[in-house]
């Protein structure tokens, strides 16, 4: 993404988190505000470029280049707000002027992308530009540095490079970066102020809309992975249960002999199956069952052993749970 100039700041690292876009969206259009917002998270950034309120450009990049536009770039940030626990808003008004030429650097027209100055008559080029009074902005750069010139009516507004913060009046850093071995130059231009006049994508896009999808389309993500979750821990827990439900009649069976898993299956039957073995209440109901009928089959002695080692083996199945 561009850098761009920051003008007069109205918020800077203001976390997205905590924000909705259409408050964001009402707050900025109906102030009259002249300008643009950033929102910027790890992985993209969504540039919203307003003038008297109206919203003129929306572009989204992504670290990797990829680029969206419009109705693309709303939806994209609406589920980057939803979804996304990181990313901040920065919020620049600048002047009307100024604001044309980022929507021109944004998404207007590309005359020139990516052409060596080397093989270019930037001469004539700057006289072009003054000739057909182009409104808009001429960037020049190397892979190391970056500056932007600015264009109203073929005149320069200003100049902005990559260690500034704002317009500069001086062209000097532009000079220099285009003095550079490698130097590079864009030229966008755009058709002027009564061009955005007639431009709002807010009478387009219903913001309300999309962020409503968003926020459904994240809810059912969350209630997918939330039922994914539960549906592996009960394939677990039925896994340990059954596991828990063979230890139990290893050990009845040892001491009462192959009738021990009826005995077993009984109780576990009459307390609900065999989910009572990690319950408090039932595993109390189910030991007294097993102990019923196994006393009319063992001794006493034999009956205490093995009442022990299932009540050993029930509590250390509970805890592992």
């Amino acid at each position: 993404m561009f850098l761009l100039p920051k003008g007069n700041p109205l918020f800077e690292n203001l976390a997205v988190g905590t924000l909705k876009l259409p408050e964001v969206m009402s707050k900025l259009s109906t102030g009259n505000f002249t300008g643009y917002a950033s929102f910027v998270f790890q992985e993209s950034t969504i540039i919203l470029v307003f003038e008297a309120g109206k919203v003129v450009s929306a572009l989204h990049e992504e670290a990797n280049g990829n680029r969206e536009t419009g109705f693309e770039a709303l939806s994209a940030l609406s589920h980057l707000m939803v979804g996304t626990s990181g990313g901040v808003l920065n919020v620049y008004k600048l002047s009307k002027d100024l604001t044309m030429c980022i929507h021109a650097l944004l998404q207007g027209e590309i005359l020139y992308k990516a052409q060596e100055l080397k093989l270019i008559d930037i001469k004539g080029l700057l006289e072009r530009i003054g000739s057909e009074k182009m409104s808009g902005c001429l960037r020049v750069y190397t892979d190391e540095r970056s500056a932007i010139i600015f264009y109203k009516d073929g005149a320069p507004l200003g100049f902005f490079h990559d260690g500034s913060q704002d317009i500069e009046t001086s062209s000097t850093e532009s000079q220099k970066i285009a003095g550079l071995p490698g130097a590079k130059i864009d030229l966008f231009s755009t058709q002027g102020s009564e061009h955005l006049k007639g431009l709002n994508l807010l009478e387009v896009v219903n913001i309300q809309n999309i962020w409503e999808t968003a926020v459904a389309q994240q809810q059912s993500e969350i209630d997918r992975i939330n039922a994914a979750r539960e549906e592996r821990e009960r394939k677990n827990i039925a896994g340990k249960l059954a596991e828990l439900e063979e230890q139990v009649k290893a050990i009845v069976v040892e001491s009462v002999g192959r009738v021990g898993r009826g005995i077993v299956d009984k109780e576990l039957n009459d307390q609900g199956g065999n989910s009572c073995l990690l319950d408090e209440t039932n595993v109390v109901k189910f030991l007294a069952g097993v102990e019923r009928s196994a006393k009319l089959l063992i001794s006493a002695t034999s009956l205490k052993v093995m009442m022990e080692q299932l009540s050993r083996t029930i509590t250390a199945a509970k805890s592992e749970h």
